[in-house]
């Protein structure tokens, strides 16, 4: 999946979803097919080129807070910033993500694994930012 050129937002969101929506061919063992769709997804996140305006998800140890991407200051660094969310149910763990905005802004570098975390943060115990989905979840054991 190694790409020459330099992908768009688009082209790589599109790429991804290829990836997801393949179904498993008659004659081929599930669960190879299943590792290797696995791995295509994983290197497809990976290179997800992130735009103003996409809907992300900061991911802390057991909560995840829905934001949005304001700023890309550079291919490997950029600014979210949260969602406002309506609680629907606190203990379902149920909300509802609203399209304002709140507080200030995050800084994210993008790591040569191709993750992204918040910047001056070790990759191993640091806020991590999930580029292909937005929820929201406070996790109420805590």
């Amino acid at each position: 999946m190694k790409t020459l050129k330099k992908l768009t937002s688009k082209e790589s969101f599109a790429i991804l979803r290829e990836i997801e929506s393949k179904k498993c061919p008659n004659g081929v063992k599930y669960s190879e097919w299943r590792e290797e769709r696995d791995r295509l997804q994983t290197e497809a996140i990976r290179n997800l080129v992130p735009e103003v305006g996409l809907g992300c998800t900061v991911c802390y140890y057991s909560d995840r807070r829905a934001a949005t991407v304001t700023k890309v200051i550079s291919p490997c660094k950029i600014e979210v910033t949260f969602n406002q969310t309506e609680c629907i149910d606190y203990y379902a763990g149920d909300y509802k993500i609203l399209p304002e905005l709140e507080g200030g802004p995050k800084v994210f570098t993008k790591r040569r694994n191709g993750r992204w975390v918040a910047d001056g943060q070790a990759y191993k115990d640091g806020v991590l930012l999930m580029l292909h989905y937005q929820s929201h979840y406070i996790d109420p054991r805590f």
